[in-house]
């Protein structure tokens, strides 16, 4: 075959070698802005803490006719409020509590906490919760959650709460403190759920007849080494 003759066909693969070398250049230009996206997300995040240190709130003692937030009339829920002790009186907060801020860049939506424990505090003896406590009434995960107010916090905005998990608002008169995880639940503006923990303490003061202090201490979020 003459040179003449090879020339076009070289002109093609140099074509084809091209648009190959076009077409990866264009993919990984789409890679990298996605992954700049992805980073430009992330950067613009809600980042929810409380406030270290405790908070020490009012609280009258009154009757556990029904359990808020939870649907009266379920079998479970009125065995569980038909074992308390006779007398029962339970702590209702004065005043909201939580001082819940946003450090990020971005707004927290549908804020919510649910708090789990694992120890208790009994006339003075501290003891963690078996697992089979855990899954029972009061210590599941939907009579421990609590929404925010408000419920949308802004970059730089601060959230707090107006009840007791019930775990804590049920509590045995001789239970004193209840430490556990409490759970930061929300969704940022491009629809991603995220989550938080941070270590919690609940104590409970019975003062009167009629009045008890609760102090709630919220400690250093865990660090993760790996």
């Amino acid at each position: 075959m003459a040179v003449a003759e090879l020339v076009p066909w070289f002109q093609i693969a140099s074509t084809i070698i091209a648009g190959i070398g076009i077409i990866t250049s264009v993919s990984l230009g789409i890679a990298s802005l996605n992954n700049n996206r992805t980073d430009r997300l992330i950067k613009i995040s809600p980042n929810l803490l409380f406030n270290v240190g405790g908070q020490e709130l009012a609280a009258t003692l009154q009757p556990l006719k029904r359990i808020p937030g939870v649907a009266t009339g379920e079998q479970d829920v009125e065995e569980f409020l038909a074992a308390l002790p006779d007398g029962y009186l339970a702590p209702f907060l004065e005043q909201h509590y939580g001082q819940l801020y946003n450090h990020g860049a971005g707004p927290g939506l549908s804020v919510e906490i649910w708090f789990q424990a694992e120890r208790l505090t009994v006339k003075g003896q501290e003891r963690s919760l078996t697992r089979n406590e855990r899954e029972s009434l009061p210590y599941i995960k939907t009579w421990n959650m609590m929404s925010a107010i408000p419920a949308n916090v802004p970059p730089g905005g601060v959230a707090s709460f107006g009840t007791l998990p019930i775990c804590v608002l049920a509590a045995h008169p001789d239970v004193t403190t209840v430490t556990g995880n409490m759970y930061i639940e929300c969704h940022d503006q491009h629809g991603r759920s995220l989550q938080w923990s941070q270590p919690t303490t609940y104590f409970i003061d019975r003062l009167k007849s009629d009045k008890a202090t609760i102090t709630v201490a919220f400690s250093q979020r865990p660090v993760s080494l790996t």
